[in-house]
């Protein structure tokens, strides 16, 4: 192992009580540390498995999912297959593992500071003439002109805080985060509300939970705020379609990626379109005559509501199965996907955000026709409130057709 320390004294400008002065050194290290393959577990998928399931097997948490689907490339953690096989890190060797560590709540707030402008030093000592300071251990964070030493561990003795207040920082406890949070809110925004949800759109509807909800000072646009990074790209461009501003902790975009769903636009008039889906869901084309849309490999007659009872008695006893076009397409699909072997149901998709939660921080719904063959779920609609609901729709992995 090789070790290399920069010492970089600052001078702070700071006075102590007795006129002496403050001095802060900042301490950057390099390591150079032999690496070692994490020790594996191979896991076959069974039927009825899911990935979860099967970390709570190894006694992995799940706040590692993504973490695990990214070592295996799984794209989306909600799908995976019987046969698979899984590479799963023994559970001490992730622990001990430096790449997924996950921060503590701390950590979490610190970075929500920075997000907002104030400034975080986790790094070096402050030094005043009765001590120092370890800022890994009590970090010094700047709002503005105003300087905080954050005693987590209420490890700082009376005389060392009243040498650093002297010295013109605040003392503060972990309690007193919020109240930090509050002021780094307050310089950028107003009307500041917390813990609330947003209702938005028409038909689909997307529920949405901020952590805090607010106004730009400088630009007067409707801003999220949020203390988690859990909202991916394509939905804060969903938000951003309504006016909102989402401000979050930068976020790691793994697993997933944006356009692995499949999306068909199908235009022209209602036997046109019914026969451009029939072809896409089960490759046959059906033929247009004077009745209406005809599909000889299924024995299915499409036939417009002008044709009599009497001719419909005659196609079906020439062996056909008839469908009577009422003029609402999604119902009409329904009916002639009924009778074409697929298994199709009229559902309310729910995309809960995060993944496999029950909407922790948003859930989208959206009314439509599930469509379910031998190579794929379709999943059809004859359109969306935004635009921007189609490239997430897409990012979770829903192949869409657009009647």
């Amino acid at each position: 192992m090789v070790k290399r320390a920069l010492l970089t004294i600052l001078l702070l400008g700071a006075v102590g009580a007795s006129g002496a002065p403050v001095y802060q050194i900042d301490i950057v290290k390099e390591k150079l540390v032999k690496k070692e393959p994490p020790k594996m577990v191979v896991y076959k998928v069974k039927r009825g498995d899911t990935l979860l399931k099967i970390m709570k097997k190894y006694n992995l948490p799940r706040k590692l999912l993504y973490e695990v689907a990214k070592l295996n490339n799984i794209k989306d953690p909600n799908l995976i297959y019987a046969g698979q096989v899984i590479k799963l890190p023994k559970g001490r060797e992730l622990k001990k593992s430096k790449v997924h560590k996950r921060s503590s709540p701390s950590q979490r707030d610190f970075e929500f500071l920075r997000l907002l402008g104030a400034k975080v030093e986790e790094d070096g000592y402050i030094f005043t003439q009765v001590g120092k300071v370890s800022l890994r251990e009590s970090p010094l964070v700047r709002v503005g002109e105003k300087r905080f030493i954050v005693d987590f561990n209420e490890s700082l003795s009376p005389t060392l805080k009243k040498s650093l207040e002297d010295a013109g920082f605040s003392v503060v406890g972990r309690e007193k985060l919020d109240k930090l949070l509050s002021e780094a809110l307050s310089t950028n925004f107003t009307s500041i509300q917390k813990d609330g949800k947003l209702i938005l759109g028409e038909r689909d509807i997307l529920s949405y939970k901020y952590d805090y909800l607010g106004h730009n000072r400088f630009t007067g646009q409707r801003t999220v705020i949020n203390t988690r990074a859990d909202t991916p790209k394509t939905l804060v461009n969903l938000l951003n379609s309504y006016g909102i501003a989402v401000i979050q902790p930068l976020r790691r975009e793994t697993g997933t990626q944006e356009g692995k769903g499949l999306l068909k636009i199908v235009s022209g008039d209602g036997l046109t379109k019914i026969n451009s889906i029939v072809k896409l869901l089960t490759g046959k084309s059906g033929k247009e005559n004077e009745y209406g849309l005809t599909f000889p490999d299924f024995k299915l007659y499409v036939v417009y509501d002008f044709v009599t009872p009497e001719e419909r008695v005659k196609l079906e006893l020439s062996g056909n199965r008839v469908v009577v076009l009422t003029g609402n397409l999604l119902y009409d699909l329904e009916n002639i996907l009924a009778l074409v072997p697929l298994a199709n149901k009229e559902v309310e998709l729910l995309l809960y955000e995060p993944p496999l939660s029950k909407g922790d921080r948003s859930k989208l719904t959206i009314r439509g026709l599930l469509v379910s063959t031998p190579k794929r779920d379709w999943f059809l609609i004859d359109g969306v409130d935004k635009p921007e609901e189609l490239p997430y729709l897409r990012f979770r992995g829903v192949n869409i057709i657009i009647y």
